[in-house]
């Protein structure tokens, strides 16, 4: 059974956690557009796809020129695919 250093432990965390962050602030995103669209024209929570995440961000971005919860979101997300990059080094990725 393989066990995981500290290091890769710590970074698996972070990657995790910078996740569930930015999933919380898409679907806070999705609130706040969803809050300004009429009933029919309403964003769905579910099954994301890049199409989805453009109209998602063009319609906050209209709604909300000022707003930072897509901000935050990018943040998040991108802070997680470089902790999982960061996670490849002590899990032997480069040896």
């Amino acid at each position: 059974m393989p066990t995981l250093s500290v290091p890769a432990a710590i970074l698996l965390s972070l990657v995790v956690s910078c996740c569930i962050l930015s999933g919380i602030f898409l679907l806070q995103e999705i609130g706040e557009v969803n809050r300004k669209l009429p009933n029919g024209g309403q964003i769905s929570y579910w099954g994301m796809h890049p199409l989805k995440m453009a109209k998602i961000k063009s319609e906050y971005g209209r709604l909300y020129p000022s707003g930072k919860i897509d901000l935050m979101r990018r943040i998040f997300q991108y802070a997680a695919f470089a902790f999982g990059v960061l996670l490849l080094i002590p899990s032997g990725f480069f040896r």
